[in-house]
């Protein structure tokens, strides 16, 4: 099997900025605030685009084909990519963490991290709180202030990627267009939305909210086309559940998916990904499922992109 593409699902929150259409040469109206590039979860599965499965659900393909796709990974889904930009600040939110997930909503952990593809000047995201004291985040969010009062900001610049482990606060800020990698789960808390008067889920967010999260960015720095010397692959973030590391090639570089699939983003310059059933091209912001069968793979041209994947049980990444 070779080198999925996946085709995106666009949503148009009220929220969205223009950038998702900009990059992908859509109509500037509906704006998409949100692209859904890779999914096997219930309401959110993207098909296939191209190739001998074209137009297959992607989470009907992993249980005709569970282990050409997934190798020796149990999961009946994988790490999935969304491509956001956020015109306005999006709304304050907590993810479950798995037992939460498994015991009330039959889900799975929603843990994520975002690769911030570009950010206006001062731009900020909201990640973790900036006070420990439940009762008066309680009652800030009582009024739909707790964003502004108690989110803790952080600015951002491209490059940086941060981990959003489950039970933190966190918010995409006005601003910034993002590539979020994130683990088999999807349930939201929204717990503020800057008065715009969405259904806000306060009791299930206090119920999973971990004050003394404050995750850090990791500053890998912006992608520089004109940066010479061999390939060069660092660690972008690191969780029990998944890990991506951020490549920068140069020419060529070559990866074995060790018996599990890979998915890569395209997150500078534009790519080709050649395995030996099949080539697929990447442009800037889309992602590719490389399933576990494909084995070796090569990525060719002057880019940067996310190789993720999902961490075995027990694994230290």
């Amino acid at each position: 099997m070779g080198p999925l593409l996946l085709k995106p699902n666009y949503i148009s929150p009220v929220w969205s900025g223009p950038r998702v259409n900009e990059v992908r040469g859509l109509a500037p109206e509906p704006a998409f605030g949100e692209s859904f590039d890779v999914s096997a979860h219930e309401g959110l599965v993207n098909d296939v685009e191209g190739g001998p499965f074209d137009g297959v659900p992607l989470d009907e393909l992993i249980r005709t084909h569970h282990d050409e796709v997934m190798g020796d990974l149990s999961d009946d889904g994988v790490v999935q990519v969304i491509v956001m930009d956020a015109g306005q600040n999006l709304s304050v939110q907590v993810h479950p963490d798995e037992a939460y997930a498994q015991a009330h909503e039959r889900d799975h952990e929603k843990t994520e991290s975002w690769y911030i593809l570009a950010a206006d000047p001062g731009a900020s995201i909201i990640c973790g709180t900036t006070i420990d004291d439940v009762e008066a985040l309680r009652a800030a969010a009582a009024n739909d202030t707790i964003g502004e009062r108690f989110g803790r900001r952080v600015p951002v610049h491209e490059g940086d990627f941060v981990l959003l482990p489950a039970g933190t606060l966190h918010a995409l800020g006005a601003g910034v267009f993002a590539l979020e990698v994130g683990s088999l789960g999807f349930k939201t808390y929204r717990i503020c939305d800057w008065g715009r008067g969405r259904e806000l889920h306060v009791r299930q967010a206090f119920d999973v909210l971990r004050t003394e999260s404050r995750p850090e960015p990791n500053h890998l720095g912006a992608y520089d086309p004109a940066e010479s010397g061999p390939s060069q692959v660092r660690r972008g973030v690191t969780h029990p559940l998944f890990v991506s590391d951020v490549v920068d090639v140069r020419g060529s570089w070559e990866s074995e998916p060790d018996g599990r699939y890979h998915v890569l983003s395209c997150v500078g310059g534009s790519a080709s990904v050649h395995a030996r059933e099949g080539t697929v091209e990447l442009p800037f912001s889309r992602s590719v499922l490389v399933p576990a069968s494909a084995g070796s793979y090569r990525v060719e041209g002057n880019c940067r992109v996310l190789r993720s994947y999902a961490c075995r049980p027990g694994e230290v990444a």
